[in-house]
């Protein structure tokens, strides 16, 4: 099903194609002011032009976007050249689908005749298309986290270090890639190892410690500090809609891979649990007024069916997806933790969106894919190994 006529599909064919896609999208129909999020981060991209080579500590403390600052200042160098939004879009666009060729010369060697399906997930994902042709900080995060998850025994230690530390530096949520490196250290018992994992965290901390919280004081910030306030730390529903679009968005590897007990416990657990905590709007939407009712495509096409039937997708796509969560557990090196800490974490972040998961997909994919029988026989004795 996933191999041409004549043999498999080559494995930069696909990258190829998703990188001439977004460039004719870009040329042609992107205009040239900024669009969706870019009223966010192009100016703050600007900021960083005019705060110069080394920002202050004061400017750093109130820049004007709330994610980590690694990706507005790189752009803020390019701007300071170049000041032009249609060369981020360009720049961005490269960096997924360099990401994307990495993802696919690794699922090659690992997934065997999966890997097809393997790349496709990623390049038919509508966000991979919506980060690849706008200025967003997601493309130099994809792009890293794809780094971490392909690393082969040939990559120094040092560059994966440092991989892990520039991670969280483009966006908080990348904490779950050197805590994950550091529990698969753990369960190996190297526990130096671990510890220069989460020492890859430092430089987030020192911003931590400098913006007296989890983001910049600045007035992107307000809607997080004031959902915290009104709703508190845990938001199950974030988790429960994010295990129900990781299903959703990774079905078809459930038809490829073994179905034990850990799937169909984890996943009437997970049905069990969307049952408790079913999705909704998000309360950062309600407070700000957006007026932007959905999670994400996914629930969007889920309410085509209408309230009734979009809860009862959801709740089947939970349950899907908490069984491949489960089975990915049975998965080895550090995938199945990175997929594990962003469940758990999604609980603790104020907002859900369907975007969100294509940063864990790499992991989740590999996860599943490399351990299925057709691919386990090939991949285990070739150079390129699970992360450790």
């Amino acid at each position: 099903m996933w191999r041409a006529k004549n043999g498999p599909v080559p494995w930069w064919l696909i990258p190829l194609a998703a990188l001439v896609f977004d460039l004719v999208v870009i040329a042609l129909l992107q205009p040239r002011g900024p669009v969706r999020d870019e009223v966010v981060f192009f100016p703050a991209a600007q900021a960083f032009a005019r705060a110069g080579l080394f920002p202050s500590l004061e400017f750093l403390r109130h820049y004007p976007a709330p994610q980590a600052p690694l990706s507005l200042y790189l752009a803020g160098r390019v701007l300071a050249i170049a000041p032009r939004l249609w060369l981020l879009r360009v720049i961005d666009c490269s960096l997924m689908a360099s990401a994307l060729l990495r993802f696919a010369r690794f699922a090659q060697q690992c997934c065997d005749r999966y890997a097809t399906l393997a790349i496709a997930l990623l390049a038919l994902n509508p966000y991979f298309h919506l980060s690849a042709t706008h200025f967003y900080t997601d493309a130099l995060y994809f792009w890293l986290v794809v780094q971490v998850v392909t690393r082969g025994r040939w990559q120094s230690r040092g560059l994966h270090a440092v991989y892990l530390g520039l991670v969280p530096l483009t966006r908080q949520f990348g904490i779950i890639f050197p805590i994950g490196e550091a529990l698969q250290a753990v369960t190996e018992r190297r526990f130096r190892a671990a510890l220069a994992a989460l020492l890859t965290l430092a430089p987030l901390l020192a911003l931590v410690v400098l913006w007296h919280g989890f983001a910049p004081d600045t007035p992107r910030a307000e809607i997080p500090r004031t959902v915290h306030a009104v709703y508190g730390w845990f938001f199950p529903y974030v988790a429960s809609y994010h295990v129900a679009a990781l299903g959703f968005y990774l079905a078809p590897v459930a038809a490829c891979i073994p179905r034990t007990w850990r799937f169909w416990t984890a996943g009437v657990g997970f049905a069990i649990f969307y049952l408790l905590a079913p999705a909704h709007q998000n309360f950062s939407a309600e407070l700000a007024g957006s007026g932007i009712a959905t999670l994400g495509y996914f629930q969007r096409a889920a309410l085509v069916l209408g309230p009734r039937g979009a809860s009862c997708v959801l709740f089947s796509f939970a349950f899907l997806g908490g069984g491949l969560v489960g089975e990915s557990l049975a998965g080895r090196g550090a995938w199945r933790f990175f997929v594990v800490l962003f469940v758990v974490l999604s609980a603790f972040n104020f907002q859900a969106w369907d975007k969100y998961l294509l940063d864990v997909l790499p992991a989740g994919i590999l996860a599943l894919l490399a351990r299925a029988p057709a691919a386990q026989s090939r991949f285990w004795h070739t150079k390129l190994n699970t992360p450790s």
